[in-house]
């Protein structure tokens, strides 16, 4: 695939090497859909390559390529197999993404040239038997007790479990309501293995991810060092939230590789498929499957790198972060189905690599946070970002038209009383039939008036049967509209009533 013009050199050189060291290995991935071992020895190559500092800045034993660099990396490794490219991923935001962002100087020093070498592999601990999208109520705990922190709990669909050196724990510090108002109740700690009272206690058989280690982990009072907390006590909440844009980008480049072998097997194969005597490529339904699935990977790298550049230039990425991985996520289901569809039974045989990626698309609308999550990040922070933008049109009646259009002139000023609330209140009815009015509308229109005021009025009007409020849940006004009465009180019907020119006069009354 080709680089994208905001790539730096160190990036496009990093890519060239990555896609060579995929070509070569593309056997040694495929073997691990039979055999089901993890590819150690391809992981530690990519180790000895220097791959694992690729966002770990110089001083620390990196080489400085951004999460940029890592989604490249991400994304060739995914070509071999998922096991290689998701132990590599979780590294990456399994404990060098936060101590990158929060931790101490001499914590860094300590533990991102061990990463950057590849002598230590990360995991990221979040979810719990019964804690899944509901990060903020983990119940694994930590306690304080001199130098050491003592964990209890469990983690549940850690990946890297058991191959991990480090893992990147979050654990309730407080059962304090003022603190979990706050979201200050959760720390992070990095635990290493081989902590007394750490364990595996289980790893997981899979729909896909071939070779992969994913399972449950047992905290049973594992003492660990104070000076292994991320940040401060309580500061959990942050280094989670903090992560996750690094790590949803991180995810979703790791579905690129397979994307793109799965055209080229959908390709190649059609274009030697001979059916009704001439190849299936050329079946009008073939070639619109086969477009689909370019356009999706095409939209789907853009997404993943751009919202990388951005995390580059240190800008928000929630939005982005999470766009690009609810649209690859979901374009990645779409593309494998019609990979195997074009390719008929022989796709859906093992003897094929797009059956194993069949098999890995519904975790990827899973992990790193469900789509159904996604969404609620993308409305909520959405609304957020393009507030300006999204504001309601001012509208007015056209003089000459005589019908609802929008305006970018001011609205003109009504009294701060029930008469002048009633006729702004009216005037919004004639132009916006089925809607309330929102409270910061009505200040626009109100002059010079204070919000208490503003809402005793609208109280007195509610009372009187003129309005209809809607309130939140502290009692304040946020909707008004006019009720019939209010209407009827404002204005007199004449000023409601418009009819189209064509309206025969018989169907006036």
């Amino acid at each position: 695939m080709e680089t994208f013009s905001w790539w730096n050199e160190k990036q496009k050189k990093l890519m060239e090497d990555a896609k060579a060291f995929a070509d070569k290995n593309l056997p040694v991935g495929e073997e691990t859909f039979w055999t089901k071992k993890f590819p150690l020895e391809l992981l530690k190559e990519v180790a000895r390559r220097g791959w694992f500092g690729a966002v770990i800045p110089e001083e620390y034993g990196g080489i400085g390529a951004g999460a940029t660099g890592v989604a490249i990396v991400a994304e060739e490794l995914s070509r071999i197999c998922s096991a290689l490219s998701s132990a590599y991923g979780v590294t990456m935001f399994g404990g060098v993404e936060q101590l990158l962002t929060f931790g101490s100087e001499e914590q860094r020093r300590k533990w991102l040239p061990k990463i950057a070498k590849g002598k230590l592999f990360g995991a990221v601990c979040i979810t719990e038997p019964f804690v899944g999208s509901d990060a903020a109520g983990v119940e694994t705990t930590a306690r304080r007790e001199g130098d050491y922190y003592v964990l209890n709990g469990k983690k549940r669909f850690i990946t890297n479990a058991g191959l991990a050196d480090i893992y990147c724990v979050y654990a309730k510090t407080s059962e304090k309501p003022e603190d979990k108002a706050k979201y200050q109740h959760i720390s992070a700690f990095l635990v290493e293995k081989g902590t007394k009272g750490f364990s595996v206690e289980k790893i997981n058989e899979l729909c896909g991810w071939d070779g992969l280690p994913n399972g449950v982990l047992d905290f049973n009072d594992a003492r660990v060092p104070a000076e292994n907390l991320i940040g401060k006590e309580g500061d959990g909440w942050r280094v989670m939230v903090s992560g996750l844009n690094f790590e949803r980008i991180v995810f979703s480049a790791a579905m690129l590789g397979p994307m793109r072998e799965a055209i080229r097997y959908a390709v190649a194969y059609t274009q030697r498929r001979v059916q009704f005597g001439k190849p299936t490529i050329e079946v009008p339904t073939n070639q619109f499957k086969i477009a689909d699935m370019m356009a999706d990977l095409y939209t789907s790298r853009l997404l993943v790198y751009h919202a990388a550049h951005l995390l580059d230039q240190h800008k928000e990425a929630m939005v982005e972060a999470a766009t690009a991985k609810m649209f690859t996520s979901e374009a990645f289901e779409r593309l494998m189905s019609d990979a195997v569809q074009v390719m008929g039974g022989d796709g859906w045989t093992r003897f094929y690599p797009v059956e194993s990626y069949l098999r890995d698309a519904k975790v990827n609308q899973i992990g790193a946070g469900t789509n159904q999550i996604m969404r609620l990040v993308i409305f909520r922070g959405g609304l957020r970002a393009l507030s300006e933008e999204l504001k309601m049109p001012k509208r007015r009646i056209h003089e000459k038209l005589g019908v609802p259009t929008s305006t970018t002139e001011s609205l003109p000023k009504v009294e701060a009383t029930e008469e002048g609330i009633l006729k702004a209140l009216a005037e919004d009815y004639k132009v916006n039939p089925g809607l309330y009015m929102t409270i910061e509308d009505l200040k626009e229109r109100v002059a010079e008036v204070a919000g208490e005021k503003l809402e005793k009025i609208l109280n007195s009007l509610e009372a009187k049967g003129m309005v209809k409020l809607q309130k939140d849940g502290k009692g304040k006004t946020v909707l008004a509209k006019a009720t019939y009465n209010g209407l009827r009180k404002a204005a007199p019907l004449e000023e409601y009533k418009w009819y189209p020119h064509w309206l025969d006069k018989k169907c006036k009354f």
